[in-house]
């Protein structure tokens, strides 16, 4: 008897698509993952609101010319019908030689109308 191979769920692929396109920086990829009408919460608390808004953001920076990195390790996940939760600890580096920033990365995930998860959230909590 062979083991059965574990799916992943419609949850799980946008989320993974949602931090592979951050991690390459690729607007049009990370666009495609947003919802209707975004919102995120940086580190200091800034709001940006509207889908509109947090891809210009993103934008900006992606196209930033330090080679920043962005590493991740999933801590937890919760999928419901409707929606999808993750708990991220990110280290970041604006170069490869800077001091490492940790926060806490929540992102939400909706089901659209047609189904799909798209990311509606995102609130960063800094670990001093």
């Amino acid at each position: 008897m062979t083991a059965a191979t574990p799916t992943t769920s419609a949850f799980r692929e946008a989320l993974d698509e949602h931090l592979g396109a951050l991690q390459a920086r690729d607007v049009e990829r990370f666009a495609a993952t947003l919802g209707a009408d975004a919102a995120v919460v940086d580190g200091a608390g800034a709001i940006k609101r509207g889908t509109g808004a947090v891809l210009r953001s993103h934008a900006e920076w992606f196209a930033m010319p330090e080679p920043w990195t962005f590493a991740y390790e999933l801590l937890f996940t919760r999928e419901t019908e409707s929606s999808g939760l993750a708990l991220i600890d990110v280290t970041y580096r604006h170069t490869p030689d800077a001091e490492p920033a940790r926060f806490l990365l929540s992102l939400l995930f909706e089901r659209d109308a047609d189904g799909a998860f798209k990311f509606v959230y995102d609130q960063n909590t800094p670990l001093r």
